[in-house]
């Protein structure tokens, strides 16, 4: 979510100024090269996990000649979401706070440098169980099914140009954090269960400090970066926590193949994904129902994974995840200056979890018993570098669809 959200922000702050109520656009102007820019956007996002979101940002940016996008940037984001949690009516269910330096350019342009001090908390975290065989919800009470993670963290990434399409990406994270199950629910009840299996699984439920590592390779011959047509983009990346001796110790690996292929011009494009992620060691429990990597994500339930599947829905240290789009630019048009075009989405999504490498059956049942995602949406294009995208999925694990609105193709 927090790369989502600054993307959001980026590109809305990027976006040319337009009134649609007037049809008028602000006309170019000689911009001065080495000027300081001041701005302020508004985000407003939602799905059907997180509820409606919104917030605004603050940017400082320097621009010198000869740096892209800019010389530094300076931004600092508030953004939280509200939800219908039925027990308790509208509430805010998530908080996500950052402030982050940007410095592009660096090493004559081979290295950007990013680094952030944030805070989150997520109030309503899923969790129905380990593995893929998590029973579905028998309450009508979320709060069985949910618990509360309150997480500060400061982050430093790097990302290097190596040779061609080939990249080095760097990272390090240090987070407290607070996890705490709700009384009554499926978290607390499988913490005090006699199966040692789930003892050994079900760790990070205590106050604790974690330290994480990045390291990965990038392979990038896209066409654009936010609408591509044709070429690939796959990562291949590492993480572990260099506190060997904490009980949430723990390591990781990701790799993620991105195919795009344009079968009618740019206008009608597949595009296809495929994902995987394993942990060993400790994870702490919110790990397992993420991938890592350069698109650090929920997984396999979420918007970014199996859409339709509830965030958290499932939990385990092994996931596969695998997405397929036909993307179509349908209607384009102009107003004044500025070009749009409207466009249609639809897609599968399919994946599961294993608890483990080698899991009881009782946990992970059959290697055929996948979960799928079901759907289409709308794109709205405006120019290069923005896309805002809307999107329904069917699941037999939604209640009864997911809906997600949000910037960006999902991959």
């Amino acid at each position: 979510m927090t790369r989502t959200i600054f993307t959001a922000v980026l590109l809305l702050a990027a976006a040319p100024r337009l009134s649609l109520g007037q049809t008028t656009v602000a006309r170019r102007v000689e911009l001065d090269p080495n000027r300081l820019e001041t701005g302020a956007v508004p985000i407003m996002m939602g799905d059907s996990d997180l509820g409606f979101g919104t917030g605004g940002a603050l940017s400082l940016a320097r621009f010198r000649p000869g740096y892209e996008p800019f010389r530094w940037q300076l931004m600092a984001v508030l953004f939280l979401t509200m939800k219908n949690t039925a027990a308790n009516g509208f509430e805010t269910v998530f908080h996500n706070h950052i402030i982050r330096l940007d410095l592009p350019g660096l090493a004559g342009g081979r290295l950007r440098l990013q680094t952030e001090l944030a805070f989150g908390r997520h109030s309503n975290l899923g969790y129905y169980g380990l593995g893929n065989q998590a029973p579905a919800p028998t309450a009508d009470n979320p709060r069985r099914y949910q618990y509360d993670r309150i997480y500060p963290e400061v982050s430093v990434k790097a990302r290097v140009k190596l040779a061609g399409p080939l990249a080095l990406l760097l990272g390090g994270t240090i987070s407290y954090n607070w996890v705490r199950p709700y009384e009554g629910s499926k978290l607390a009840e499988d913490l005090k269960s006699d199966d040692p299996y789930l003892v050994e699984h079900l760790k990070g439920t205590k106050d604790h400090l974690s330290g994480l590592v990045d390291v990965g390779l990038l392979w990038d011959t896209r066409d654009h970066d936010l609408v591509p047509t044709r070429g690939v983009f796959h990562e291949i990346s590492g993480r572990f926590t260099p506190n060997f001796a904490s009980d949430v110790a723990y390591g990781g690996g990701t790799i993620a193949l991105r195919f795009f292929r344009s079968l009618y011009r740019d206008r009608l494009v597949f595009a296809s994904r495929v994902m995987g992620d394993f942990l060993v060691g400790n994870p702490p429990i919110y790990e397992l129902a993420r991938n890592g990597g350069l698109g650090s994500m929920p997984s396999p339930g979420g918007g970014s994974g199996i859409r339709g599947v509830p965030q958290g829905r499932f939990h385990g240290r092994v996931k596969l995840v695998s997405n397929w789009e036909l993307r179509g630019k349908l209607l384009p048009f102009t107003i004044k200056e500025q070009r749009f075009n409207l466009g249609a989405t639809v897609f599968a999504d399919v994946g599961r979890v294993w608890s483990d490498f080698q899991a009881p059956d009782r946990f992970d049942g059959s290697n055929t018993a996948v979960k799928i995602g079901l759907g289409g949406g709308a794109r709205l294009q405006w120019g290069e570098a923005f896309l805002m995208r809307m999107d329904v999925a069917w699941s037999p694990d939604a209640k009864p669809v997911g809906f997600y609105f949000n910037v960006n193709h999902v991959f």
